[in-house]
C-alpha cells in the first residue's frame, strides 16, 4: 500500500470518527442534557424529550445527504469532505458552551434542537461521501478493506466517545458531571476536528470528469431502484449501532446491578471487536465475496441479539463484556463487508447523491427513532428486552433484502466504470463480458 493510499484511508475515515463521537456522547450524556435543557417533574418525560432532540438530528440526515451529495457529485468528493468535517463539530462545540434552561428558559431546548438539526444536516452526507471516496481511490481488489475504513472510523468515534465519557465520569464524579462536567466531552471534539481539517486539506486534487448538472434529479429519475435497494439493505445498520452500543449504556445502568463505569468499559470491548471484525469482514469480502460476508454478519446479529442482552442484564462485568462483544462480531462483519457493496449500484456522476440520500434516510430515520422506540417500550410498555427484539428484527429485515432483492442477488461487486477501463475485481462474475452485465445490473 502506497503512502498516498494510506493517507486517503485515514482522511476518509476521520470524518466518520468525528460524526460518531459527537452522536455517542450526546446519547451517553442524555440524562444530563435532560436535566439541564428539558426539566420536568417526570424524569422519564425529560429523557424522552432528550432522545427526541437526538432523533431530530438524525431525521435531518436525508436533507444533508441531498446537500452534500450534490456538492460531492458536482464539485468533487474533496469539496464535500472538507466542508462536512468543519460543519459537523460546530454544533457540538456550541452545545458544550451554551446556557441551560435555568439561565435562558425555553430558548435553551429550542436552540438545542436547532443545533441537533444542523448537526444532522452536516453529517447527512459525510458517511456516504467518505465511503465513495475510499472506494474510488482504492485498487479494485482491495475495495473491501478500503471500504471497511468507513465503519472503522465510525466505530473509532464511538470508542473515543465512550472512553471520554468514562474518563470524565470517573474523574469528576456524579455531582460534578451533573453540574458542569457533562460539557467537557462536547468541547473535546475540537481536537478531532483540527486533525480532520488538516488531513482533508492535504488530499490531492481530483481528476476533472464530466459531471451531472442536477445529480438529485438524475438520481431520482434514473436510479431510484438502486437507491431503494441501498436504503432497504441498511435497515439494521444504524439501529444496531445506536441501540446496541449507545442506548444500551443507560439501559444497563437502569435495569441491572451494573453501574455506568462497568457498562461503558464493557461497551468499549464490544466496540473494539467491531473494529477488528470490520477489517476482517472487508478483507474476507475481497476474497470470498462481500455479499456473502454481509449476510453472515446479519445472521450472527439475529442469532445473538437476545442472549447478548440477557448477558448484559446479569450485572456481571465479564458477562456484560461478552454480550457486547457478541453484538460486535455480527455488526463488524456486516458493515465491514457491505460498505464497498453499496457503492457498486450507482454510476460515478450520481454516486454520492444517490448513496447519501438513501443511506441517510434509512439510518437517520430508523436509527434516530430506535432509541426513542426502545425507551418507550421499556418504560411505558414494560418490555424490558425491547432493545434485543428491535436489533433482531432489523437485522432479519436487512438479511432478507440482501438475500432476495435482485439488485443485490445479481450484484457482481464491481463499479460500473470498471467495465470501461477493464479493471474488474478478481473473481467477478462479469469478467469476460464487460458490457451487457452492467446494463443488466443497473436496470434490474
Amino acid at each position: 500500500m502506497t503512502k498516498s493510499e494510506r493517507k486517503n484511508l485515514f482522511a476518509g475515515a476521520i470524518g466518520n470518527t468525528i460524526e460518531f463521537y459527537d452522536f455517542i456522547i450526546y446519547a451517553y450524556l442524555a440524562v444530563f442534557v435532560a436535566e439541564h435543557f428539558f426539566p420536568a417533574g417526570d424524569g422519564v418525560t425529560a429523557m424522552l424529550a432528550s432522545y427526541g432532540a437526538f432523533a431530530s438530528g438524525m431525521l435531518m440526515r436525508p436533507l444533508g445527504g441531498i446537500l452534500f451529495g450534490t456538492i460531492g457529485d458536482r464539485f468533487g468528493r474533496k469539496a464535500a469532505l472538507q466542508l462536512s468535517v468543519l460543519l459537523i463539530a460546530v454544533p457540538t462545540l456550541i452545545i458544550g458552551l451554551m446556557p441551560t434552561y435555568a439561565t435562558i428558559g425555553i430558548a435553551a431546548p429550542i436552540i438545542l434542537v436547532i443545533l441537533r438539526m444542523l448537526q444532522g444536516l452536516s453529517v447527512g452526507g459525510e458517511y456516504a461521501s467518505a465511503i465513495v471516496f475510499l472506494i474510488e481511490t482504492s485498487p479494485a481488489r482491495r475495495r473491501g478493506v478500503a471500504g471497511s475504513f468507513g465503519p472503522l472510523g465510525a466505530v473509532g468515534g464511538l470508542l473515543l466517545g465512550t472512553l471520554m465519557t468514562y474518563l470524565t465520569t470517573s474523574a469528576l464524579g456524579e455531582e460534578r458531571m451533573h453540574d458542569w462536567g457533562w460539557r467537557l466531552p462536547f468541547l473535546a471534539s475540537v481536537l478531532l476536528t483540527g486533525i480532520g481539517v488538516v488531513l482533508r486539506h492535504s488530499l490531492a486534487p481530483e481528476r476533472v470528469e464530466k459531471k451531472s448538472r442536477s445529480p438529485l434529479r438524475e438520481a431520482f429519475t434514473g436510479y431510484w431502484r438502486q437507491m431503494l435497494a441501498i436504503g432497504l439493505a441498511n435497515i439494521s445498520t444504524a439501529i444496531v449501532s445506536f441501540v446496541g452500543f449507545m442506548y444500551v449504556v443507560p439501559w444497563i445502568e437502569r435495569h441491572s446491578s451494573a453501574n455506568t463505569s462497568m457498562a461503558l468499559i464493557a461497551n468499549m470491548f464490544g466496540l473494539l471487536v467491531i473494529c477488528m471484525a470490520a477489517l476482517a469482514g472487508g478483507w474476507m469480502g475481497d476474497h470470498v465475496g462481500r455479499r456473502r460476508m454481509s449476510m453472515i454478519g446479519l445472521v450472527v446479529l439475529v442469532a445473538v441479539a437476545w442472549p447478548a442482552f440477557q448477558l448484559m442484564l446479569s450485572g456481571n462485568f465479564v458477562l456484560l463484556a461478552l454480550g457486547s462483544m457478541l453484538l460486535g462480531i455480527g455488526q463488524g462483519l456486516f458493515i465491514g463487508a457491505f460498505s464497498a457493496m453499496m457503492v457498486t449500484l450507482l454510476p460515478r456522476n450520481v454516486r454520492v447523491t444517490g448513496m447519501a440520500f438513501s443511506y441517510s434516510l434509512a439510518t437517520g430515520a430508523l436509527g434516530g427513532l430506535a432509541p426513542l422506540l426502545c425507551e418507550y417500550l421499556v418504560d411505558r410498555a414494560g418490555l424490558l428486552m425491547a432493545p434485543a427484539l428491535v436489533i433482531a428484527v432489523s437485522a432479519a429485515l436487512s438479511l432478507a433484502v440482501i438475500a432476495l432483492h435482485p439488485l443485490w442477488r445479481h450484484n457482481d461487486e464491481s463499479l460500473p466504470e470498471d467495465h470501461a477501463s477493464g479493471t474488474l475485481p478478481r473473481g467477478s462474475r462479469l469478467d469476460g463480458n464487460p458490457g451487457a452485465p452492467v446494463r443488466e445490473r443497473l436496470s434490474l
